[in-house]
């Protein structure tokens, strides 16, 4: 079974805005590979905004203003998310918007995928959690990690799923959405 985790960060608002880009790709509950992309945001959309990555990621026009755009790691970004068994997003509407609509930025397209939702699991897994974001899950599974960093950000995705198949005694990730009712979504563009 193969998971590709990923995560995105955003320069401002706009969801084709994306300055990083991480997966994590664990092959039968192991990481074999976490590729990371600093990523240059198109114009018009690559003004970095301070109250919004400041307090988030830390990243700034100086740190991308030499990185690829993100029509130049596409097609390897995308080939990792094709060849997974089921891709998966902390809080996935949010990076699903984010790539869907860099995307159409760029006028590329993406094979259908099936994803789910580690945010909308934990919920069901672990209710009695103050909240779900991805550090508060970190923490409740002994995972330490650079919070807003997207590579480390889509492997802690990667370790709080497998954590709870593990605590639902889910051999798989279909089982595990079995398990609490939830049912994996197809990414379409």
């Amino acid at each position: 079974m193969t998971i590709a985790c990923i995560d995105f960060e955003t320069a401002n608002h706009s969801r084709v805005s994306m300055c990083a880009a991480g997966v994590a790709v664990f092959q039968d509950g192991e990481l074999i590979e976490s590729p990371c992309w600093l990523v240059k945001p198109p114009k018009g959309h690559g003004f970095f905004l301070p109250e919004w990555t400041e307090s988030c990621h830390g990243l700034s026009w100086f740190d991308v203003q030499d990185a690829p755009e993100f029509s130049v790691i596409a097609r390897e970004l995308l080939e990792h998310l094709t060849k997974a068994d089921i891709v998966v997003a902390h809080n996935a509407p949010f990076d699903l918007s984010v790539l869907k609509q860099t995307l159409g930025h760029f006028n590329l397209s993406c094979p259908d995928f099936q994803y789910l939702c580690t945010y909308r699991l934990a919920k069901r897994v672990w209710p009695e959690l103050p909240n779900h974001q991805l550090n508060t899950l970190a923490m409740h599974i002994g995972h330490q990690f650079q919070h807003h960093h997207a590579q480390s950000d889509a492997e802690a995705a990667g370790r709080v799923l497998l954590a709870m198949m593990k605590h639902m005694n889910a051999i798989l990730p279909c089982e595990l959405l079995q398990k609490t009712g939830m049912e994996a979504k197809t990414f379409l563009q």
